[in-house]
């Protein structure tokens, strides 16, 4: 069972579409964050260079990572334009706090 986190930082309006249709790809959890930061093109003449943003974390299997890395992508790119980021990492382990044990996500 290969297993890859799936972290993506976009805008907060991508959130309500992203939840209804992450669904088609049989995501049954995420995590959300709000976050702060800057990228590629920081606002030079603002005192903050930071903007809000959300970091979505979806533990998934292997085989369905690509179908939700490409749902993100089509969401967010459609919802606010070309601003953001997706990464896949690997993970190791996954262990469930109730029973002490690995297992799938």
């Amino acid at each position: 069972m290969e297993l890859k986190c799936v972290v993506a930082i976009v805008r907060p309006e991508v959130l309500e579409v992203l939840e209804r249709r992450l669904g088609a790809v049989h995501v049954h959890g995420l995590t959300i964050t709000q976050v702060k930061g800057f990228g590629a093109h920081p606002n030079p003449f603002s005192n903050d260079w930071t903007t809000g943003h959300i970091k979505i974390e979806v533990f998934a299997q292997g085989e369905a990572v690509d179908a939700l890395v490409r749902e993100i992508l089509n969401i967010a790119y459609g919802t606010a334009g070309e601003d953001g980021i997706v990464a896949v990492l690997p993970v190791e382990r996954f262990l469930r706090v109730s029973t002490a044990s690995e297992a799938a996500p």
